[in-house]
């Protein structure tokens, strides 16, 4: 009789070892998975910042950008407010028609013209001076 106890009782603590080998190996994975899960949690946080870094970056180009816009934009309105509209372009150019510029002649177009006036008159009278003499 005294072997049935102590059989149950060895086989007991062969189980007991045996469940407790199981859990202290299941322990292990637990925090092999825990540590990756960790080193994962710190590149992903690591990969946000820089993510989050470039698009800041990229922000702050974008506004600099969208203020240059802005002054250019400014400047263009203030400059189309000098233009001449169309309106007082089409007053020009009736004055213009009506006034025809190019019916006057520059001082040496009169020059030319009176020296081309005043040669056939000199040759005229140099021959008629021959024929006369």
């Amino acid at each position: 009789m005294d072997e049935q106890p102590t059989d149950q009782i060895q086989f007991l603590l062969a189980d007991f070892n045996t469940r407790l080998r199981d859990l202290e190996e299941r322990n292990k994975l637990i925090k092999d998975r825990t540590l990756l899960l960790g080193k994962n949690l710190i590149a992903i946080r690591d990969q946000s910042e820089d993510e989050i870094q470039k698009l800041k970056k990229q922000n702050s180009k974008l506004q600099n950008d969208l203020e240059l816009v802005k002054k250019l934009t400014k400047n263009i309105l203030a400059e189309t407010n000098k233009f001449v509209r169309r309106e007082e372009i089409l007053v020009v150019e009736r004055m213009l028609k009506d006034f025809t510029p190019l019916e006057f002649t520059r001082e040496k177009d009169v020059k030319a013209l009176i020296k081309q006036a005043i040669k056939p008159k000199t040759t005229k009278t140099i021959k008629t001076k021959k024929t006369n003499k």
